[in-house]
C-alpha cells in the first residue's frame, strides 16, 4: 500500500472521527447547559472545561491509531504507533489535571507555564516519533504530509 492510499484511508477515518467528535461534543455542551440552567454552575464548568476537550480528543486519537495499526504488521512500527497514542493520551491527562487545578484553585494558574512547556515537549516528541515511523516504514503518512494532503498538495 503506497502513501496516497494510506492518506485516503487516514483522511476518511479523520472525517468519520470528526463527525463523531462533533456529535459527542454537542451532547456534552447541551448536558452542560442543562446543568447550568438547573442551577449547578460548577457541574456545568466541569462539563464544559474538563470533559469536552478530552473526550473529543480521545476520539480523534483512537481513530488515527486504529488506522495506523492496519498499515504495517512490524512490531517496531506498531510499538511506535502505540507510543504516539500514549503521548497524546498523556497530554490529555495532563490537560485534565491542570484544568482541574485551575478551576478549583485559581492560585495554581502558574500551572499554565507548565502546560505550555509540556505542549512544546509533546510537539517535539511527536515529530521525533513521526520521523522514526517514516524510517521504519517508507510509506508512512507523516503529520506534515497529511496536512499538505488535506490542503490538496499531496505528491
Amino acid at each position: 500500500m503506497n502513501s496516497s492510499e494510506r492518506f485516503s484511508q487516514l483522511y476518511a477515518s479523520g472525517k468519520r472521527s470528526t463527525r463523531l467528535a462533533i456529535q459527542v461534543g454537542l451532547l456534552i455542551v447541551f448536558s452542560g447547559a442543562l446543568f447550568y440552567w438547573g442551577g449547578h454552575q460548577q457541574l456545568a464548568e466541569i462539563t464544559w472545561f474538563i470533559v469536552l476537550f478530552p473526550i473529543t480528543a480521545c476520539i480523534k486519537i483512537a481513530f488515527r491509531t486504529n488506522v495506523l495499526l492496519t498499515f504495517n504488521e512490524r512490531v517496531r512500527y506498531r510499538r511506535l504507533v502505540w507510543y504516539e497514542c500514549a503521548l497524546g493520551l498523556g497530554m490529555i491527562g495532563t490537560f485534565v489535571l491542570l484544568s482541574t487545578m485551575i478551576l478549583y484553585r485559581e492560585e495554581y494558574s502558574s500551572g499554565l507555564l507548565l502546560a505550555c512547556s509540556l505542549i512544546l515537549f509533546v510537539i517535539v516528541a511527536s515529530e521525533s516519533l513521526d520521523y522514526k515511523l517514516k524510517q521504519v516504514d517508507a510509506c508512512h503518512v507523516t503529520h506534515r504530509l497529511y496536512s499538505r494532503g488535506k490542503a490538496g498538495q499531496i505528491d
